[in-house]
């Protein structure tokens, strides 16, 4: 049997590996569903065609370089594929081949990760890939990123459920929020779910980035709460620690605390960011909840959504929590923790 990272030099045998990639994803499985039925599949793979997504293979843009070079289309290509349905399409962060040590490299890589589906650093031999092996600055960094990639699990999880329920990217293209011809090519900045708004630092040296918001909304720095209006390029400065992140005026963000490992998530504990929006009377937002581990837990009633909504009026901003429980989902008491970003006076009451 063929390996299947082999190249051939015909379309017609191209076609053939192809095929090869989707029927070994599809073999596995069937395994999985015939020896542990109850569990998910994770299947890293390189190889696939049209279709493959549904065998849940997890793709990745392969032997990347290690280099800015490298780097620089990989937003790109994931944006591309998540429209080809592919939304777990990812890269080796930090680069995979070559020996090349570059510390801004590899924390440009790891922070752009934060916002990419598969939040995975791999490389060759030459140049390890785990931040321990980095300097005292880059280590810390580093670790900077990966806690809020943990902190993003509540949030990132229900984009995991849209891409099942609809097939919608977790990356999503900016001309997604806005129709207009010249947004076609862009992919400096992107959508992650909803309600982020990324744009990677893909160069050495940046220290200001042009960034595009789009006109649907303000727009939020999710480090700084300094507020942008939509409907303009805009050059903003660029931070060592964080790439340009923003938050969608009128969004709920939901975030639970820093784990070791999603073994010690606990979904019922979280934090809950709401953005506000004085211009618009009312918004909400559902997230979808499970075990993480059952198959088919929607369809066998083993989940919750959880349902928030923000209504402003004279002054009055309420705000209400609920919940949706599938037939067969065991609640718990929830603590939630409420933050409000992007409001500037102080409440006189509340009930």
């Amino acid at each position: 049997m063929l390996p299947y990272w082999v190249n051939f030099g015909t379309k017609k045998a191209d076609e053939i590996h192809n095929i090869y990639g989707h029927d070994w994803a599809r073999l596995i499985f069937e395994g999985y569903q015939k020896e542990y039925p109850n569990e998910r599949p994770f299947i890293l793979m390189r190889a696939g065609a049209a279709g493959s997504q549904r065998f849940g293979m997890i793709p990745w843009s392969g032997d990347v370089n290690r280099t800015w070079g490298g780097l620089q289309s990989q937003p790109e290509i994931a944006l591309q594929m998540g429209m080809q349905g592919f939304g777990y399409m990812h890269s080796d962060l930090g680069g995979f081949a070559g020996a090349n040590l570059d510390d801004n490299l590899y924390t440009r890589w790891l922070q752009y990760g934060v916002f990419q589906p598969i939040f995975r650093p791999h490389a060759q031999e030459e140049v390890a890939s785990e931040p321990v092996f980095r300097s005292k600055e880059t280590m810390q960094l580093a670790k900077e990123s990966i806690e809020l990639r943990y902190k993003l699990l509540p949030y990132n999880y229900n984009l995991a459920f849209q891409n099942n329920q609809k097939g919608t990217p977790l990356m999503r293209p900016v001309f997604f929020e806005e129709d207009t011809p010249e947004l076609i090519t862009n992919s400096s900045t992107y959508l992650w779910g909803k309600d982020f708004l990324i744009t990677p630092i893909l160069k050495d040296s940046v220290i200001t980035k042009q960034v595009f918001f789009p006109k649907t909304a303000n727009w939020i720095d999710f480090y700084t709460n300094e507020k942008v209006e939509g409907g303009q390029f805009k050059m903003v400065n660029v931070k060592e620690n964080s790439i340009p992140t923003y938050v969608r005026e009128g969004a709920f963000i939901l975030m639970s605390d820093v784990v070791q490992s999603t073994d010690n998530y606990n979904s019922d504990k979280l934090q809950v960011h709401y953005y506000f929006n004085k211009e618009k009377q009312a918004t909400k937002r559902t997230f979808y909840n499970d075990d993480g581990e059952t198959a088919n837990s929607f369809e066998k009633g083993a989940y919750e959504i959880l349902e928030f909504d923000a209504a402003f009026s004279k002054k009055y901003l309420e705000i209400e929590f609920d919940v949706v429980l599938g037939k067969n989902w065991n609640p718990k008491k929830k603590e939630i923790q409420l933050i409000i970003h992007n409001i500037n006076f102080n409440p006189k009451k509340s009930k």
